[in-house]
């Protein structure tokens, strides 16, 4: 069985539903994550931390940038229930960044 690289969600009491928000960056579920990211963003989880890692499309593939370097992204069940999910940097154009 394969071992997940996404970093796991340390308990956040602050992740919460954007609605529920009355400052700091609108989060998301995954599926909004993922379309997000195929517009050309990168994404990241607010559970992450301040640790620098993010989710993108580079060369065609779902990728995360973790531990200082890039591999394919085996998404997690972590990954898709999270509701925690922020864009780090918007898409231009619909392109994605590589």
């Amino acid at each position: 069985m394969l071992e997940p690289i996404t970093p796991t969600p340390k308990e956040d009491s602050s992740a919460v539903p954007a609605h529920g928000r009355t400052s700091g960056p609108r989060t998301m579920d995954f599926p909004d994550a993922i379309r997000a990211v195929t517009n050309g963003s990168i994404v990241a989880r607010v559970s992450w931390g301040d640790a620098g890692d993010y989710g993108l499309l580079k060369d065609g593939w779902l990728t995360i940038y973790t531990k200082g370097k890039y591999d394919n992204w085996r998404v997690s069940d972590g990954d898709l229930e999270g509701r925690d999910w922020i864009v780090v940097i918007e898409g231009q154009n619909g392109k994605s960044r590589s």
